[in-house]
């Protein structure tokens, strides 16, 4: 699949699975970042990632959820947590749909690779 077909479908599946919003228009970039852009978090990140997975056949084995999305809501107890503690602390990586993107061109996820070259697009 090349760029350019692989971020058309792309767009089309995360309208499709996030729907319109309440106010404004969604705006869908490469550089577009899963939680902190479209509020994906918790088990609406897993599902979105799944269902992402399944319609576009990426091997995925052991998808790091946790290095990307947190928890659902407010996470009181994670918060106060962190302020003890710095292994709580551990800053989530940034997750794109430039990155899945990547993945679909590639036919599979490799943590390690697709990080790799969204560091180096982001330096551009």
């Amino acid at each position: 699949m090349q760029r350019d077909e692989a971020w058309g479908k792309l767009e089309a599946f995360a309208r499709e699975e996030l729907g319109k919003p309440l106010f404004g228009k969604l705006r869908l970039e490469l550089s577009t970042r899963l939680e902190e852009d479209l509020g994906l978090t918790g088990v609406d990140a897993v599902e979105f990632i799944d269902h992402w997975v399944e319609r576009f056949g990426i091997t995925a084995k052991e998808f790091p959820y946790a290095r990307y999305f947190g928890p659902e809501g407010l996470d009181v107890i994670g918060a106060i947590a962190s302020i003890f503690s710095k292994r709580s602390r551990q800053p989530l990586v940034p997750i794109t749909l430039g990155m899945l993107a990547e993945a679909m061109v590639a036919g599979h996820w490799d943590t390690e690779e697709i990080e790799a070259k969204a560091g180096a697009n982001r330096s551009h």
